[in-house]
């Protein structure tokens, strides 16, 4: 896993701030140690409701507490449709 102790402590703590208890995966490049580069793509699955407003509380307190790169986030939650990138993320990430 390319993510540094301190990028992941700052996730968690967002995450748990924004969507409480849920489970937060890195996915995508950032799992593949042997792969350079690329942006941060996380996925939070949670069985409360959530807003867009969330989501972009999120992008922006976890750029204001130092992660300088580009995030994804993909949140599965009950009142959005299901898409595919969910069984995705679930497949291939790792637990923060």
């Amino acid at each position: 896993m390319r993510l540094s102790q301190d990028h992941i402590n700052i996730i968690k703590k967002v995450a748990k701030e924004i969507y409480g208890d849920a489970p937060v995966m890195l996915f995508g490049s950032r799992v593949d140690d042997s792969k350079r580069g690329g942006d941060v793509d996380l996925f939070i699955e949670t069985s409360n409701p959530t807003s867009y407003q969330q989501r972009i509380d999120f992008l922006v307190k976890v750029e204001r507490a130092g992660i300088e790169r580009k995030v994804d986030l993909v949140v599965k939650s009950p009142n959005f449709p299901h898409e595919k990138i969910f069984d995705t993320a679930k497949r291939t990430g790792a637990l923060l």
